[in-house]
């Protein structure tokens, strides 16, 4: 099945590589959607993620079996000249025949709610960020240095205000400081209602006493690991983040890049952001990062001590669930 924003494309086959005419039905028709896939039970059906799955999803796995693919290695397997929604859904009809679907994780219920706060919540610290930073550049256009070191403050804000601008800067800052206290209110909500979540999410517990890690940063590690067994060993964890270099090999040389960015990206900032508060408290995260420092400098070595933090993360989550699935701490 081919997802875009308003309709679905769906090609079938049989094992015997016998075809159904394919069919596009409107998203804002649901129930002939689960129609048209009962009349085919039982069925197997492959969907594309994408930021709007998840619907078709807990549509359809209630009838059958669904399978997430992975978009990037869905297109390395397959990425033909010739695009269409038909075509895109008999490919991956076929693919979904010859077991070669490259699937992609689906976090059940509870992780996918957790994901979407905190993803709610990062959204709106980048935008008070961007507001911050555009009242930054009006200042320094008009070469006017803060009176106050946190200008976004309450005090500085009041200074910013009062500060005479012509008619467009002035327009300009006032919607900005309008937008900057929307969102420190609407982040204030926020972390209200993921306090009044939190015990939901008992697990958070194994990260909060880690030295720089919050209970924002703990459940939005929590949220983008999800089930901590659908890892078998800290490689894949640390490879999930994105934060892994690049790697091409050719005979006996091993060429090294930049890292992947091939993951969360919400993972990959909260890690990043945590790496320079948690070595203040962990003397061998401390110790990683200045014997990288030395070598490659200061953003390789933030980078792995983030990478390691990723892994550690994970075996604290995978020993709490033991535990207290088992009674006792393995």
């Amino acid at each position: 099945a081919d997802l875009s924003r308003r309709s679905v494309m769906i090609a079938m086959v049989d094992d015997k590589s016998r075809r159904v005419r394919p069919r596009r039905l409107e998203c804002r028709e649901p129930e002939r959607i689960v129609k048209l896939m009962q009349d085919h039970r039982p069925f197997k059906v492959v969907i594309e993620a994408s930021g709007s799955y998840r619907w078709l999803y807990d549509l359809l796995a209630p009838h059958g079996e669904v399978v997430l693919a992975h978009p990037l290695r869905l297109k390395a397997i397959w990425s033909g000249r010739a695009k269409t929604d038909k075509l895109d859904a008999k490919v991956l009809a076929d693919l979904l025949r010859g077991d070669l679907i490259p699937e992609s994780y689906v976090p059940p219920e509870r992780y996918q709610t957790l994901r979407d706060i905190t993803r709610a919540r990062s959204r709106l610290v980048c935008g008070r960020t961007d507001a911050g930073n555009s009242i930054h550049a009006i200042l320094a256009r008009a070469n006017i240095e803060p009176r106050y070191k946190t200008c976004l403050g309450p005090r500085g804000l009041k200074w910013i205000s009062s500060v005479e601008f012509g008619r467009v800067s002035a327009f300009i800052r006032d919607e900005l400081v309008e937008r900057l206290a929307h969102f420190n209110a609407a982040i204030k909500r926020t972390d209200k209602l993921l306090g009044e979540i939190a015990a939901d999410y008992p697990e958070v517990e194994a990260l909060l006493d880690m030295r720089g890690i919050g209970l924002y940063s703990a459940l939005l590690i929590v949220a983008e690991i999800g089930e901590p067994d659908r890892f078998t060993n800290p490689g894949q964890v640390s490879a999930s983040t994105g934060l892994t270099p690049r790697v091409r090999q050719s005979g006996q040389c091993d060429f090294h890049g930049p890292v992947s960015k091939q993951g969360s990206r919400w993972f990959r900032w909260i890690l990043v952001e945590a790496a320079m508060k948690v070595i203040k408290g962990d003397r061998k995260l401390n110790n990683l990062y200045l014997r990288v420092k030395r070598r490659a400098g200061f953003a390789r070595a933030r980078v792995a001590v983030a990478r390691k933090l990723s892994e550690i993360c994970w075996k604290r989550l995978r020993d709490w669930h033991v535990a207290n699935q088992t009674g006792e701490a393995k």
